[in-house]
């Protein structure tokens, strides 16, 4: 009886710990703000650019785990990494500086990537773009969400905040004033 009570114990405490997150992907939509921003530089500068890889700097975990019970799901097959660098491929694209053949393309290293699921939840991204030109840009960006008692709602509302917080961080990159240098050749 001592062992079914302790197994029973066991198994319940799995299922609270547990992380199953959501298998809908995960989906950006461009910061009409960050659109615009990128859209006055453009028109100041006439530049256009293209993106270059997106990497995660040395000991930053590209899967990281959720209340000890699996990582979190971008549900798309994409690293962190891959995810942020088409996100600012779009924002770039839809502000019409994207250009495939652009002689100027900028990379980006993710320097920062941890989420905090119990309260306050957050996303803490870092991240430093690099452009082709010789410029670099680092920001950090710290995005609170709700957060819930049980796992399993708390492991999604990680996985859901994820391309709020990639737009946040965004955010902090074009609207700094520096973003322009990234843009233009030498």
């Amino acid at each position: 009886m001592l062992q079914k009570t302790a197994l029973l114990v066991s198994l319940a405490a799995v299922f609270l710990a547990g992380c199953s997150t959501t298998s809908t992907p995960v989906q950006y939509k461009a910061s009409t703000r960050n659109v615009i921003q990128i859209e006055e530089y453009v028109r100041d500068t006439g530049a256009k650019v293209k993106t270059n890889e997106f990497t995660a700097a040395p000991g930053v975990e590209s899967s990281p785990l959720c209340r000890a019970n699996g990582p979190i799901s971008l549900g798309s097959g994409k690293t962190p990494a891959e995810f942020i660098r088409e996100a600012f491929q779009e924002e770039l694209f839809l502000a019409k500086a994207y250009a495939g053949n652009a002689p100027v393309s900028i990379g980006g290293r993710i320097d920062k990537l941890s989420f905090s699921s119990i309260s306050p939840a957050s996303w803490e991204i870092g991240m430093t773009l690099t452009s082709s030109n010789g410029h670099s840009l680092q920001v950090e960006n710290s995005h609170r969400f709700d957060t819930s008692w049980d796992a399993w709602s708390a492991c999604k509302n990680v996985a859901d905040a994820f391309a709020p917080a990639v737009q946040g961080t965004l955010s902090k990159a074009v609207n700094d004033p520096r973003f322009k240098t990234l843009l233009t050749a030498k």
